[in-house]
């Protein structure tokens, strides 16, 4: 096999573990953009997928039509099949599901590289010479803050630190997550350090970015979370610090978040949006995204809002310094610390903006000369 090709010449085995908006998750919005961008800058891309869990996968021409309909993509769609429910159950179907993918692949010498998501890679490994692993937040090495959620963790932990044992490359987002993968022993020269991005349509130009703030100045401050109803996103913390409020704020929900007594504040529920120009639209009506994670990645959410003026108040973990100023930081499941900051938003609403957004051009050509420059 010819290891070192120009990136035209290059024929790529893309492994996701589902596609946006088909399956929800920034990990699946990661794959379906990196498709498409990485798409123009080689000659073939197969792309294994599967649906939402125990459901068919998308059709090939869904697919197609969502990443532009390039010419040189292949698609193949593989039921995600979980129906356990002893603890593990997530990690069995997953390595299930990498096995039907090894098996539907037309022969692996037909591919220069093997990019894979997550668990997806793990049939693969030493039986390409080049797989690429991105596994995204590493949460199963970030800190836990319940029993249940670090068992859980170890009871994971082992599954990825096969994946970062055997991979060719890893990809991390950057920040902590590098350190993350060189403490379970990944070489420096092993580690693709490619952040996430977003679509450069998306972002607003600075002139519509002050019209923006003009227009809202004397409107009352909007906050707004966006994401999966998981223990590690983070509500319990929000919630806590809410309840400490003396002053009421509004907030909007988008994802399948439970309903609760707000107390004084207003709370405003979306449900799950899959449509992005409708998450658009209902970020351009809000002043500040809230990020309170026990652990994460670089979430793609924090670009979204940031491309559409809007800054954000996170939790200092994973890869999300490097995309939120030091001033919008607060610790971990630190009820206390955003508190003061929620109080101090509603009175100075002033913050640093993120810089220079990552377009996922710069994404997809990072990623393919990465996988032809070793």
């Amino acid at each position: 096999m010819n290891t070192k090709k120009e990136p035209g010449e290059l024929r790529l085995l893309f492994l996701s573990d589902g596609l946006a908006p088909f399956v929800t998750g920034g990990m699946q919005q990661h794959s379906t953009l990196l498709v498409k961008y990485m798409a123009p800058l080689v000659q073939h891309i197969t792309l294994m997928h599967c649906g939402p869990t125990n459901s068919p996968a998308p059709s090939a021409n869904e697919v197609l039509n969502e990443i532009g309909n390039p010419p040189n993509v292949q698609v193949v769609g593989i039921p995600f099949v979980d129906r356990g429910t002893f603890p593990g159950h997530y990690l069995r179907a997953s390595r299930r599901l990498s096995r039907a993918y090894f098996h539907a692949a037309d022969g692996l010498s037909n591919y220069d590289a093997v990019y894979a998501q997550g668990l997806m890679g793990n049939a693969f490994l030493r039986k390409h010479p080049k797989v690429m692993v991105n596994l995204h937040g590493l949460e199963m090495f970030q800190e836990g803050f319940s029993l249940q959620e670090k068992f859980a963790k170890v009871l994971i932990r082992s599954s990825f630190q096969n994946q970062i044992r055997n991979a060719w490359r890893l990809v991390s987002l950057g920040g902590k997550l590098t350190d993350i993968l060189i403490a379970n022993g990944v070489a420096e020269d092993s580690i693709a350090i490619i952040p996430n991005g977003i679509e450069s349509k998306w972002i607003l130009s600075e002139e519509e970015l002050i019209a923006r703030t003009e227009r809202r100045r004397d409107e009352r401050i909007r906050f707004v979370m966006v994401g999966r109803n998981e223990f590690r996103k983070g509500l319990h913390v929000l919630r806590a610090a809410m309840s400490d409020l003396i002053d009421a704020i509004e907030l909007h929900m988008i994802g399948d978040w439970p309903k609760w007594d707000s107390g004084i504040h207003k709370v405003v529920h979306h449900g799950v949006i899959r449509d992005k120009m409708v998450l658009m639209a209902i970020l351009d009506d809000c002043d500040v995204l809230l990020v309170p994670s026990l652990s994460e990645g670089m979430p793609t959410v924090i670009l979204e809002a940031a491309a559409r003026g809007l800054p954000s108040i996170a939790a200092d973990v994973g890869a999300v310094a490097e995309i939120v100023p030091r001033m919008n930081l607060i610790d971990a499941e630190n009820v206390g610390e955003l508190t003061a900051r929620l109080s101090s938003t509603l009175n100075e609403p002033d913050f640093i903006r993120i810089g220079k957004l990552f377009d996922f051009r710069q994404v997809a050509n990072r990623t393919v000369h990465e996988m032809i420059d070793q």
